[in-house]
């Protein structure tokens, strides 16, 4: 049924990722799940239904949904130079998460440093689709797939890595990425530097997964 309704929706969470975010989802503490770079939906679907069956939490997204925050600056200009509509994917990522929502997500439309400051001042985020979602402000499930340069995905770890618990995971999506290696950089740099804390480490799909200890 998960791969039924994610294949369902538009996006590039692969089959290897999605039966590793199963996998890990049962070894999860409690708290909340917070996904960087939402669009259409289909990561935080997968996220939200595996949050409900192992009861880890509620699932926070965070995209600007603006086009102005898409540059990537890949590396030879095809990421770049695709027409989208961001607000058509909000609305897209509305319709698909809505039907299962059941109080348990919600999201902020701000990009992922700014976001960090309001899920740090409060835990409560209220829009007009989702109401009102209470969250405890402790990261069971870190999820990141922002802008792809370097210094955005570097900012995306700086902002949200140390709220993640002892036990939970860091998702940096697209670590190998056929257009640029910011992920990656960013991704090999927080492994050195933090590979006392770190449980457990591995690549599926196209992202690394991380275990803080």
């Amino acid at each position: 049924a998960l791969f039924r309704h994610a294949d369902s929706i538009p996006g590039m969470c692969d089959h290897e990722k999605i039966r590793a975010l199963c996998e890990i989802s049962r070894h999860a503490p409690t708290g909340d799940i917070v996904e960087i770079g939402s669009w259409w939906g289909k990561s935080a679907f997968v996220l939200l239904r595996l949050a409900q069956c192992y009861e880890i939490g509620k699932l926070l997204c965070i995209d600007p949904w603006s086009n102005e925050h898409l540059i990537q600056n890949d590396e030879k200009g095809l990421v770049d130079r695709v027409p989208v509509s961001a607000d058509e994917a909000l609305t897209v990522y509305q319709l698909n998460l809505l039907p299962y929502a059941s109080g348990s997500v919600n999201f902020i439309r701000l990009p992922s440093v700014d976001a960090a400051i309001q899920y740090r001042s409060s835990h409560m985020v209220s829009t007009p689709v989702f109401g009102k979602t209470e969250y405890s402000g402790r990261i069971a499930v870190l999820h990141i797939d922002g802008n792809h340069s370097y210094a955005n995905a570097q900012a995306d770890v700086a902002s949200w890595s140390d709220l993640v618990m002892p036990g939970g995971w860091i998702i940096i999506d697209d670590y190998i990425w056929p257009y640029g290696d910011g992920p990656q950089r960013v991704g090999d740099e927080f492994l050195g530097k933090r590979v006392r804390n770190i449980a457990c480490a591995f690549v599926t799909g196209s992202a690394l997964f991380l275990q803080i200890a």
